[in-house]
């Protein structure tokens, strides 16, 4: 997750603190602002997997929207 973090620009400020990712067990939830920055998070995500034996499973990655934001 960190070299994800690192190679994106990921992350939510919610007044001084600002946030890029939540993890438990085997659930990741990345935090953006735009949608775009979250489909390159998520490639980044899938390429530093691999190595590892891991992968993205694309049929439950979701997506929620909050705020006015379009």
């Amino acid at each position: 997750m960190n070299r994800t973090v690192e190679q994106t620009p990921l992350g939510v400020t919610i007044g001084e603190e600002s946030f890029s990712d939540l993890d438990y067990a085997d659930n990741v939830t990345l935090l953006v602002e735009m949608l775009e920055t979250l489909v390159a998070g998520l490639q980044v995500l899938q390429d530093e997997a691999v190595p590892l034996g891991l992968e993205v499973n694309w049929t439950k990655t979701k997506i929620q929207h909050i705020g006015n934001h379009v």
